[in-house]
C-alpha cells in the first residue's frame, strides 16, 4: 500500500524500522596516501554491496580511476568541490542513496584532501538513514613535521588528525626512529583516544594501537581564524605527448612553492603514466593508454609563485 494512500496499514509497515547506513570518512592531507589505503581495505573484504563515494579536487577524477571496485557501486562527485563541507552536491547524493529502495549496507566517503573531516561529518550526522561510524585519517610521516610548519596547512592538517576514530600512518620507515616517535607523540597530543595504525610496509603494518603518552616538544602551529582555509587554486593543462618526466619533474620543482598538489595520466618519453605529485615526490606508475590527450590536474596557493607555474605549465604547450 502507498504510504500517501488511506487505505489499511500492514503489521509489517508499523513493525519496520528504517534502515541505517553505516558510514566511513577517509581523510588526510593532500598525497597522504587515501586511495591506497582505500583499495586495499576494498581488498581485504567489504559487505557486498557496500557504496564507495570519492570526491576530488580536479576536473579528472584520478582517485575514482584508480580504484579498483564495481563500477555501479562507485560514485563520483563531479563538481571538483574543494572541502566537500557543506556542498549542494554531497547533501543532494546522500539524500538520493538515503532513497533507494535497496539501501547499501555501508558507505565509504574518501574525501578530497583539503577537506575538513568534522564538517562532513556534521552533514552525515543530520543526514536521514546514515549514522557515521569511522574517521580514518590517513597521515604521510615522512612530511608531516613540513605540513605543520607550513602556516597555510598546518592547522588544516592537525584538523583532520584530531577528528580521527583511527590514523593510518604512512611513509615513515626511512625516518631516523626518535624523529618517528617524536612525530607518533605529537599525533597523540593533537588526538589521545585515536587507535593508531601503520599502513606501509616496513613500518609494523600488522600493529594497530594507541601509542603510550610521553613528553612532547611543543606543537606550534599558525591556527587561521574561524577555520578559514587557504585561498586554493586549481588548474587543469592539456600536456604535449612530446614531453620528457625530467622536464616536468624539474618544472614542478622550480615552481614547488606555490603547488600543493598535481596529478593527472601523462604521456613521456613515449609511455602513458599515471602521475602523482606530493610533498616534492614524484610517481610515475606505468598505465594502459588513454583516448584524449595527457591531463594534469593540481591544486596549489593563490600568489606569483602558483601564478609563475601556470604560465611555465601553459609554455609547455
Amino acid at each position: 500500500m502507498s504510504e500517501l494512500g488511506g487505505g489499511p496499514v500492514h503489521s509489517e509497515t508499523l513493525d519496520a524500522v528504517p534502515v541505517t547506513i553505516p558510514v566511513t570518512l577517509v581523510a588526510g592531507y593532500l598525497g597522504a596516501g587515501k586511495t591506497t589505503w582505500l583499495n586495499a581495505h576494498l581488498r581485504d573484504g567489504v559487505a557486498s554491496g557496500t557504496l564507495v563515494l570519492v570526491n576530488d579536487f580536479g576536473t579528472i577524477n584520478v582517485d575514482a580511476e584508480l580504484i579498483d571496485y564495481a563500477g555501479e557501486r562507485l560514485l563520483k562527485l563531479s563538481s571538483g568541490c574543494l572541502c566537500c563541507s557543506l556542498s549542494d552536491e554531497l547533501g543532494t547524493q546522500l539524500s538520493r542513496i538515503g532513497r533507494w529502495p535497496e539501501p547499501p549496507p555501508a558507505l565509504i566517503i574518501e574525501t578530497s584532501g583539503v577537506a575538513r573531516p568534522r564538517r562532513i561529518a556534521d552533514m552525515i550526522r543530520v543526514a536521514r538513514r546514515f549514522r557515521l561510524d569511522r574517521i580514518v585519517t590517513l597521515v604521510d610521516l615522512a612530511s608531516l613535521a613540513q605540513r605543520f610548519g607550513d602556516s597555510r596547512v598546518g592547522e588544516l592538517v592537525a584538523a583532520q588528525i584530531a577528528s580521527a576514530d583511527r590514523l593510518s600512518l604512512n611513509r615513515g620507515g626511512d625516518l631516523d626512529p626518535a624523529e618517528r616517535q617524536h612525530l607518533i607523540r605529537q599525533l597523540q597530543s593533537l588526538n589521545p583516544t585515536a587507535l593508531v595504525g601503520h599502513a606501509s610496509v616496513g613500518i609494523d603494518s600488522s600493529v594497530e594501537r594507541t601509542p603510550k603518552p610521553a613528553p612532547a616538544r611543543p606543537l606550534t602551529l599558525h591556527p587561521t581564524a574561524d577555520d578559514r582555509d587557504p585561498d586554493w587554486q586549481r588548474f587543469a593543462i592539456s600536456i604535449p605527448p612530446s614531453l620528457t618526466r625530467q622536464t616536468l619533474e624539474a618544472l614542478l620543482i622550480e615552481h614547488a612553492g606555490g603547488l600543493a598538489r598535481a596529478k593527472g595520466f601523462i604521456q613521456a618519453n613515449g609511455r602513458h603514466y599515471v602521475f602523482q605529485w606530493s610533498g616534492g615526490r614524484a610517481e610515475w606508475t606505468p598505465a594502459t593508454p588513454r583516448p584524449g590527450a595527457s591531463q594534469l590536474v593540481g591544486i596549489g596557493f593563490a600568489g606569483a609563485s602558483f601564478e609563475a607555474l601556470i604560465s611555465a605549465l601553459e609554455a609547455l604547450g
